[in-house]
């Protein structure tokens, strides 16, 4: 009994009994370590392969639905490119999603970066971000005696394509502002506007016409005078253009009155550069949303701003006056242009290729007939264009040539 007691009371190996435990409670923090790190490594490998499908996806929008299947075909093919590590795990397949569930691999859509919000749609004029989302499970290694057999693993992209901010360096601007209506859609921005024909009646004694354009003042805000309008048309004709042009969001001094002598300047440079087009089979092709081909032929390639204007019930403009803020920039090719005061006769130029305004030459509408008139016709053209895009939606003139991600935690 004494022999007993004496071994209970004697203190000898209990430091190798403490150390034991301690072992075996950091070989399992060690273990949960190492089972959250390479959880934590799967999912850092899952976030870039969606960030690569989501970019690839991204660079295919463009002005209609048509391009979806080939948005959804290139985020796939990104993302079997950029699998995670894992020898036992399936390759990344993203399911195309046709159908557009928020919850779908491949979700296209529209990313408003001032309210972070990300919603989806299938509206091909106003689509502007592709979000790409892929979950599963990796096998677990010592985290299997505490009954975790598996661990998710979870990544998600959102690849933004948007309209520019400014039109390209060292590209023409040219002082008539385009009018948003065209580009309206129940109130949202979209590219319903690509490719329909645009007139900027300047003057035609006709009730109730109005105009798709108006006089711009490229300085700012203010009615823009005729020197300055006119100094900016001789600069775009002579390819000394404006330089430090206003970009989205700027408010611009607008005119779609009389204005005889920059109509003039106008009409001269027109005339000028659409026959050194004609002469030197230099021909613009605009399309329409739906990527139809509406015009073919020689003009004259400018860039403009597309402005918020007030539009009529029917999607007319209504009377352009004012400061107007820049929600946009376009590509605009003219293609004729009308003049019927003094010893002027109609059409200026012969322009075969216009299926549009070429019958104006002969049958005018009604609002260019009876007394003096002048206009300048031409065409929206919806492009890609060499500039930093703007970082919320605007309407869909054009697009910038960077794809930004985004993340909505």
């Amino acid at each position: 009994m004494r022999t007993i007691m004496a071994i209970v009371r004697t203190q000898r190996g209990s430091a190798v009994l403490l150390a034991l435990g301690f072992m075996i409670f950091l070989l399992a923090v060690g273990g949960i370590a190492i089972d959250v790190a390479y959880q934590m490594a799967a999912i850092g490998e899952v976030e870039r392969a969606m960030e690569a499908a989501a970019l690839a996806g991204a660079g295919k929008l463009g002005f209609n639905d048509t391009v979806f299947s080939a948005v959804r075909a290139a985020s796939q093919q990104y993302a079997l490119l950029n699998p995670y590590h894992n020898a036992q795990a399936l390759p990344i397949n993203l399911n195309a999603n046709t159908g557009n569930a928020p919850s779908g691999d491949i979700v296209l859509g529209v990313w408003t970066n001032s309210t972070r919000t990300f919603t989806p749609s299938l509206d091909g004029t106003v689509v502007n971000a592709v979000q790409c989302q892929w979950q599963t499970t990796i096998p677990t290694s010592w985290m299997r005696v505490l009954g975790f057999q598996t661990l998710p693993v979870r990544g998600q992209a959102i690849a933004v394509a948007n309209p520019p901010q400014l039109p390209p360096p060292n590209s023409c601007v040219f002082p008539i502002g385009l009018s948003s209506c065209p580009f309206q859609n129940g109130g949202a921005f979209s590219s319903s506007g690509c490719g329909v024909p645009i007139k900027f009646v300047t003057s035609n004694g006709q009730a109730g016409s109005t105009n798709t354009a108006a006089w711009v003042n490229m300085s700012g805000g203010g009615t823009p005078n005729a020197q300055q309008l006119i100094n900016q048309i001789a600069g775009a004709r002579n390819g000394n253009c404006n330089d430090a042009p206003p970009s989205v969001g700027q408010d611009v001094g607008t005119n779609n009155g009389m204005a005889n002598t920059v109509f003039q300047a106008l009409k001269d440079a027109f005339i000028a550069k659409f026959n050194e087009s004609k002469n030197a089979n230099v021909n613009y092709v605009v399309k329409d949303v739906l990527d139809r081909t509406v015009y073919n032929g020689p003009g004259w390639q400018v860039y403009v701003p597309v402005i918020q204007t007030q539009c009529n019930a029917n999607g007319t403009t209504q009377a352009i006056v004012n400061d107007h803020t820049i929600i946009g920039w376009t590509r605009f090719v003219m293609t004729q242009g009308w003049d019927t005061t003094g010893q002027s006769s109609g059409c200026v130029v012969s322009n075969p290729a216009d299926a549009v305004t070429s019958p104006w030459c002969t049958n005018p509408p009604e609002e260019l007939r009876g007394g003096a008139s002048r206009s300048i016709f031409g065409y929206y053209e919806c492009s890609m264009i060499e500039s930093t895009p703007i970082l919320d939606p605007v309407p869909r003139a054009a697009l910038g040539n960077r794809i930004r991600l985004v993340k909505t935690y």
